[in-house]
């Protein structure tokens, strides 16, 4: 009787780990696009502080996907981080770009304070050609 009992309990210990492995806030970087499926995209840039994403015929909500998928993936243990969608290899625009700023004190050092959340971490996008031509 014991077995079944140890068994359930288990299990559900083993479901809420793998639920709390999917925060939506932890993987997606504080970004307000969570759950969105991003569009396919090429990475042409990955350096410590700047990534750079091929996303032809980017619109605003694919560029934002495709920043969240990718910072959620990739931030590591970076403490601010710089992304940006491009619609072709030599764009002169970019579509969206997305910083992610682990804490108030990194957004604080990087901005003078002016990037401020109510919670932490938080990336800031800025959509300048937000059309596709």
């Amino acid at each position: 009787m014991r077995t079944p009992t140890i068994l359930a309990a288990a299990a559900a210990a083993a479901l809420i780990a793998l639920t709390g492995c999917s925060d939506p806030d932890a993987d997606h970087a504080g970004m307000s696009d969570e759950g969105t499926t991003p569009p396919p995209y090429t990475v042409i840039k990955d350096t410590n502080k700047l990534g750079e994403l091929l996303v032809p015929n980017a619109t605003k909500d694919s560029a934002t996907a495709a920043l969240n998928d990718w910072i959620g993936r990739n931030i590591r243990d970076r403490d601010t981080f710089t992304a940006q969608v491009v619609r072709t290899r030599d764009a002169g625009t970019i579509v969206c770009r997305a910083t992610y700023y682990a804490d108030q004190k990194t957004a604080d050092v990087h901005t003078n304070g002016t990037v401020t959340s109510g919670s932490w971490p938080h990336t800031t996008m800025e959509c300048p050609d937000p059309t596709a031509p």
